[in-house]
């Protein structure tokens, strides 16, 4: 279980730090330097803020981006639980 564990956690990271990346360049991108910056410096709000804007989007980018945001909210949960269970 701890393993489990641990593999989930090295995931979690590795997307959590890959979606943050992606959430600042969308920011940057979409909506200039201020939003940028804003969206920097609280990662967690402006993940979750950028899922629901895109959220009926078309663009396949985008789809993926709110896909990923999903799996990583799972990921997250999952980690959570398994940390609650492997302490047992």
């Amino acid at each position: 279980m701890k393993q489990l564990y641990l593999l989930t956690v090295r995931i979690t990271i590795i997307l959590g730090i890959l979606s943050y990346l992606v959430t600042v360049g969308i920011a940057f991108i979409g909506h200039g330097f201020v939003i940028g910056v804003l969206s920097a410096s609280l990662p967690l709000l402006s993940n979750a803020y950028w899922a629901i804007s895109l959220w009926e989007s078309t663009e396949a980018f985008h789809i993926y981006y709110v896909n990923s945001q999903i799996a990583l909210l799972i990921l997250i949960l999952l980690s959570v639980a398994l940390n609650k269970l492997s302490r047992k």
